[in-house]
């Protein structure tokens, strides 16, 4: 489900307090000064996008590096791996909050993201719970919402500037693809194997309403798929309409490239698949993790257009253009980001199936 928020309804303030409507079109009276907070529902991924990570006093057991972790495999907590020290407030994974723990860490204002676990945990704790959102942003209102919902976390979390200043960064580089795109006639197919949700998949895994191709107005095999779920997490397919579909070029999520390469060494019918018989496969970073990384989605977009039209893109350095991406998302060390992820997956290279 997509909320609608709209400006004009962010705040008003009363005393000590701000009046606060979610992107679920909840009012929370909510402090006017936050200085702790807690992100349930995969939400802390926003908070630090906002520069708001010193205001964090608890994750969430993905987001550590113990036993089930993966810490070290998400953007934003590899930039601030200090983060992984705190305490443990539930599982977006296992749908778990720790309410008594939250009530411990007494944060100011609590962000989650549904509205029955904003509820539930206001109820619980007391503490005031707004919902954001953190999805995919393959549809247009999809990335609308994302924006107002940052906007809207910015002023709870003091950080109004910033939030503008991050928006208005997804708004010009969605300006930059679709400007080397959008006079480009081409009749290449894409697709998009091993998307992530809830766990990797294997090459049958794809997202009809990937954003990069979405944004290179590139031409996704999968994309006359239309259905609510298809905008919302991954589709699983049949292998003949893979086989059928025949795509020029694949791209490979990096977290499920072992099990693609699996897939395809037992059914050899793979090889007959356009793109795999001329090598035209390569892998990227993994989009959809513990919900949906924006800053890994921008720097797939950048490589993908490297390798569909090296021309229009003849100026980027895909590493560099990652580097400065997650430097700007994360307000970390973009360089040090993308070399971890290189480490654990390969980073944007060309595969062999």
């Amino acid at each position: 489900m997509i909320y609608a928020l709209g400006s004009d309804n962010l705040s008003s303030s009363s005393g000590n307090t701000v009046s606060i409507t979610d992107v679920a079109g909840r009012t929370v009276q909510v402090p006017a000064q936050v200085n702790k907070v807690v992100g349930t529902g995969c939400s802390a991924r926003e908070i630090v996008y906002l520069n708001a990570s010193d205001k964090l006093v608890g994750i969430e057991q993905i987001e550590t590096n113990s036993t089930g972790g993966w810490g070290n495999q998400l953007p934003y907590i590899i930039a601030h791996p200090e983060l992984m020290k705190l305490p443990v407030v539930g599982n977006a994974k296992t749908d778990t909050v720790n309410y008594e723990k939250i009530a411990e860490l007494k944060p100011d204002v609590v962000f989650a993201g549904t509205a029955e676990q904003a509820d539930e945990i206001q109820s619980k704790t007391g503490i005031p719970t707004l919902v954001a959102y953190v999805g995919a942003v393959g549809t247009s209102d999809q990335m609308n919402t994302y924006k107002d919902s940052l906007k809207m976390m910015g002023k709870v979390l003091g950080k109004e500037d910033r939030a503008e200043e991050l928006t208005g960064y997804i708004d010009s580089t969605q300006e930059d693809l679709a400007k080397r795109t959008s006079n480009i006639n081409s009749n290449k197919t894409v697709y998009l194997a091993g998307q992530a949700f809830y766990g990797t998949h294997g090459i049958t895994s794809t997202n009809p309403y990937y954003p990069p191709f979405v944004m290179l107005n590139a031409s996704n095999v999968a994309g006359g798929i239309n259905n609510t779920n298809a905008t919302i997490h991954a589709i699983q397919i049949d292998k003949e309409q893979l086989i059928n579909w025949n795509p020029d070029f694949i791209f490979v999520e990096g977290g499920s490239i072992a099990t693609i390469e699996n897939d395809t060494a037992k059914n050899p019918e793979y090889q007959n698949i356009t793109a795999i018989k001329n090598g035209d496969v390569y892998g990227v970073l993994t989009y959809c993790l513990y919900s949906y990384n924006k800053d890994e989605m921008f720097a797939n977009a950048y490589y993908i257009g490297k390798v569909l039209y090296p021309e229009q893109f003849k100026d980027v350095d895909p590493e560099k253009k990652a580097a400065e991406i997650f430097t700007e998302f994360d307000v970390g060390n973009g360089e040090s980001v993308y070399s971890t992820l290189k480490t654990q997956y390969g980073g944007f290279k060309q595969l062999n199936l």
